[in-house]
């Protein structure tokens, strides 16, 4: 996959997951922009339109956004250093606000069985996430992500 491309994969899958419990923490925008600030998998990637954009799109069409997305995501071939770093997105974006609610870790399962990647790489990459990461609830055998989505006056 193309850098571009990628990149902007790596934002579309950051938006997604922050969004997807119908509410936006600034601390969740603020480590999305320190991400693209800072990490070279960003270098030279202008967020803000695709950021407006993206964020738009999933307020108005709310799950149906997130399945087009798992959707696409599904149609992808990313290599395994592509997966981890669009894992390690989510799992910064999910971490930000200090709050793991239950249709981020469901989004995440969704995303990881689209992947190639083992449970088993993605542990040992990320450890101290163990306790989301493994799929207990079975979210990756969900056909669509069901949540809905709704978001308040402020957000």
């Amino acid at each position: 996959m193309k850098t571009e491309a990628f990149q902007n994969l790596l934002l579309k899958s950051a938006i997604s997951v922050m969004a997807c419990d119908g509410s936006i923490d600034e601390s969740e925008i603020a480590e999305i922009k320190n991400m693209a600030d800072n990490e070279i998998y960003f270098m030279g990637y202008d967020i803000e339109e695709p950021f407006k954009t993206s964020l738009s799109y999933i307020k108005q069409n709310g799950k149906k956004a997130i399945n087009e997305y798992l959707n696409e995501l599904n149609q992808l071939n990313l290599n395994e250093k592509q997966e981890l770093l669009l894992i390690e997105v989510l799992i910064r974006t999910i971490e930000s606000d200090n709050k793991i609610e239950d249709s981020e870790v469901k989004f995440l399962q969704m995303v990881k069985s689209k992947l190639g990647i083992s449970e088993e790489t993605i542990i040992t990459q990320f450890p101290k996430q163990m306790k989301y990461l493994i799929d207990f609830q079975n979210y990756g055998l969900h056909e669509e992500f069901t949540d809905e989505i709704e978001f308040t006056a402020d957000n």
